[in-house]
């Protein structure tokens, strides 16, 4: 059954083409009563301007527990139903930290052994102080069939729309994340859409020098903010987390439960 709720969105996933659903964006956020949760399947683009939600945004939207999938975490979204209800404008620095900080783990290695006694599927951890590299390394073509596939994905309208998509710059980089938590060291890819589009932001406006001002960025900026990371796992393998949004902040982490209450 579809509950009404209001979430805070803190992830929104690089968009990903699908056959039943023609493009598909994979978003958590955090309730109004104090639960992470993922929310899919969200045809981002396909969304009416007022619905299209920025991250910190406070929505609201009717969702249910996807009895298909395993993680305790995931919710189907009736994309209809979505609302924006508070722009993140509104919300200062201390009161994000406020939202998401219930959510950090000791270490990777503590939210894996979580996953494995709880089914925990979503957290966030801090890497160990100056151990980020960020680094950016070329994809490799695809194959015909894989490149027809997704070209026909893209195309696809669905009943009730009259235009395909606009197809998504071709992706030409993964960007990635070395780090250690606790002491061990591990190297994701990042699946923020935020760096993603960063990087073809920075191609229009630096040309040739973008992937070094986006490495310059989130190799030596973003680092020095407080950066957290969030991590979750894929359906398809259950105990494997993948970066899948950053956080940053100039607030003292420790601090932000001693001002006043969000809501």
């Amino acid at each position: 059954m579809h509950q009404k709720q209001r979430i805070c969105i803190l992830v929104k996933a690089y968009p990903q083409p699908s056959q039943k659903y023609e493009e598909t964006v994979c978003c958590a956020g955090i309730t109004e009563d104090g639960r992470l949760l993922r929310l899919y399947p969200i045809p981002y683009r396909r969304l009416k301007k007022e619905q299209q939600f920025q991250r910190f945004d406070w929505v609201e939207m009717d969702i249910a527990k996807d009895t298909s999938d395993h993680r305790p975490e995931s919710h189907k979204v009736v994309p209809d139903s979505i609302r924006i209800v508070q722009l993140s404008s509104a919300l200062k620095p201390e009161q994000k930290v406020r939202l998401w900080k219930p959510f950090i783990a000791d270490s990777l290695q503590a939210l894996k052994e979580e996953n494995v006694k709880t089914g925990r599927s979503l957290g966030i951890i801090k890497p160990d102080p100056d151990t980020v590299k960020f680094s950016a390394k070329p994809i490799r073509e695809a194959s015909a069939e894989d490149q027809a596939l997704t070209n026909n994905l893209y195309r696809q309208a669905s009943l009730l729309d009259t235009e395909p998509l606009k197809e998504l710059h071709k992706p030409e980089f993964t960007f990635e994340y070395r780090f250690t938590s606790a002491g061990h060291t591990h190297e994701m890819k990042i699946h923020d859409w935020e760096v993603a589009a960063a990087y073809h932001h920075y191609k229009k406006r630096y040309g040739d020098k973008a992937l070094e001002m986006l490495s310059n960025e989130y190799g030596n900026n973003i680092p020095r903010q407080n950066l957290h990371i969030i991590l979750g796992t894929m359906k398809a393998h259950p105990r494997q987390f993948i970066i899948i949004g950053l956080l940053r902040t100039t607030e003292d982490i420790n601090l932000a439960d001693a001002q006043q209450t969000l809501l």
